[in-house]
């Protein structure tokens, strides 16, 4: 299970852009606020100003229906774009979703920057979530994904690790036909989100639908990685990570491709490229999820999500300790760490993100056995040990037989571990 620290130098990267858009595609936001009447715009704009703690732009505009009473332009500083508020009644599909009779909805309309639109659309949820607004609930439409109050303050507000790059976008996956065993099934995976920050939607077609869960991972690896890079043309190839090479290819070339009864024939109203075999000559890489699936390798991650990752895990150190200490020798679980390593002691040098099985606990370090052969760094051997500290590591796993868990499953791991008094 290995990375290339340096995303940006992957193989296939190129200075043309031609799977972004010039404009990205607006975000808007609807907040359910616990409310028996419609807020002012003073009122809402007031509550914004004070949560930021000083004075904001706003000007009113023309409302976008009749039905509605006001509407807003505001100016934040620290936000790249301005916003449009309005509020609107609360409908019958929002009392449903929400769980509420009574209240209002806050409507916020804005393009989020190309260059950083998850910081942009983190400041945008902070900014609803932390002012004084009785915010029940936020339903994002790009993606349909509702945020209950709690969970808005726990992501957005309170937690000093930032939401990771997924919450910008859904990955949806349609098998068919219905009706027959997975393996005569067939799989397509696509991204909705990625165009309100300036990209392409991301593909995946006539995937044997076993591999699904493959599909799913290298689709949103990619997507993260396109956040911080250019993708290449059409048909050059690119690696993911080891032995995990793809190319693209455009949306209507794949779907000429496809067989009756795969699924993918529909219309696109939004523009995407699909993610195809290294030499464009299958619509789907088999090749790359067949790696993926015999777990030799992994999907490389950005550096944002790389840093956000070593943080929640380092944090998290003594929960791993406890955990390893716990369950010791058993054949049935085990805890290993990802550790980056260089062949060189040089900061710019690529690092192999390497995973050590942790064989035993000495205070506050761990030490551990390399459980895989290395692909760039000569100088260490599978199975080789090491004593490891909480500052090394950029991850860790605790694997057991109904699947992994990691350092942002606490309640899981805690309950599991009561199996091991």
């Amino acid at each position: 299970m290995t990375n290339d620290f340096n995303i940006l130098e992957f193989a296939g990267i190129s200075d043309e852009r031609p799977w972004e858009l010039q404009q990205p595609t607006p975000t808007d936001l609807r907040a359910v606020l616990e409310s028996g009447e419609l807020p002012t715009m003073d009122s809402v704009t007031k509550a914004i100003a004070t949560y930021v703690g000083e004075a904001i732009e706003a000007e009113p505009i023309e409302p976008p229906s009749q039905d509605i009473p006001w509407a807003t332009r505001v100016r934040i500083e620290g936000l790249p774009t301005d916003i449009l508020l309005w509020v609107e009644p609360l409908n019958d599909s929002s009392r449903e979703a929400a769980g509420i009779q009574t209240g209002c909805v806050l409507a916020l309309q804005t393009v989020l920057h190309s260059g950083d639109p998850l910081t942009h659309f983190s400041n945008l949820m902070r900014l609803l979530a932390g002012a004084n607004l009785n915010i029940h609930s936020i339903c994002d439409l790009p993606t349909g994904r509702w945020f209950p109050h709690d969970i808005l303050q726990q992501m957005f507000v309170q937690d000093e690790i930032e939401p990771p790059e997924e919450v910008l976008w859904i990955t949806r996956l349609v098998e068919a036909p219905e009706d027959v065993e997975p393996e005569d099934r067939w799989a397509w995976v696509s991204t909705y989100g990625l165009t309100r920050c300036g990209r392409f939607e991301l593909e995946m077609l006539g995937v044997c639908a076993i591999y699904a869960s493959e599909a799913v991972h290298i689709v949103d690896g990619l997507a993260a990685l396109t956040l911080e890079t250019s993708l290449p043309p059409a048909g050059q190839p690119m690696s993911l990570g080891s032995n995990l090479v793809v190319s693209l290819m455009a949306c209507k070339d794949a779907v000429g491709m496809l067989t009756k009864g795969m699924p993918g024939f529909e219309e696109r109203d939004k523009p995407c490229v699909v993610i195809s075999s290294s030499d464009a000559s299958l619509v789907y890489p088999h090749d790359a999820l067949l790696t993926l699936q015999a777990g030799e390798t992994a999907v490389i991650q950005t550096l944002r999500s790389t840093e956000r990752s070593a943080k929640l895990a380092q944090d998290n150190w003594k929960l791993l300790l406890k955990t390893a200490s716990r369950i010791g020798k058993n054949e049935h679980a085990g805890c290993m760490v990802q550790v980056p390593w260089s062949q060189i002691d040089d900061e710019e040098a690529p690092r192999e993100y390497l995973w050590f099985r942790i064989i035993e606990v000495n205070g506050n370090e761990v030490v551990g056995e390399l459980a895989h052969e290395p692909d760039i760094v000569k100088n260490l051997t599978e199975g080789q040990k090491e004593t490891i500290t909480k500052t090394d590591i950029t991850d860790w796993v605790l694997m057991t037989p109904v699947g992994p868990m990691g350092p942002a499953d606490a309640t899981a791991i805690s309950e599991f571990l009561e199996q091991f008094s």
